[in-house]
């Protein structure tokens, strides 16, 4: 059996994420598109995680949203 490449990206993703459909995200100033979605593994604020038929994915929210949360995070705290 062969291991599948990992890749953490930050991101957004373009359409809603689906089980059968491959993912469009923006990253980096350009949209990419992965092959078909497997598996969605976990969806919170800090991220998505996914399976393509040649990839696992961590989708990041793009450093300002993270910043952002973070910031929340602890003014909530406080």
């Amino acid at each position: 059996m062969e291991d599948k490449k990992k890749t953490t990206l930050s991101g957004t993703l373009m359409r809603p994420l689906a089980v059968g459909e491959c993912a469009f995200i923006r990253h980096a100033g350009q949209t990419m598109r992965t092959s078909t979605v497997l598996k969605i593994s976990a969806v919170s604020p800090q991220g998505i995680e996914f399976e393509t038929r040649n990839t696992h994915y961590r989708l990041l929210p793009p450093a300002a949203a993270r910043t952002a949360t973070a910031e929340r995070s602890v003014m909530a705290a406080a």
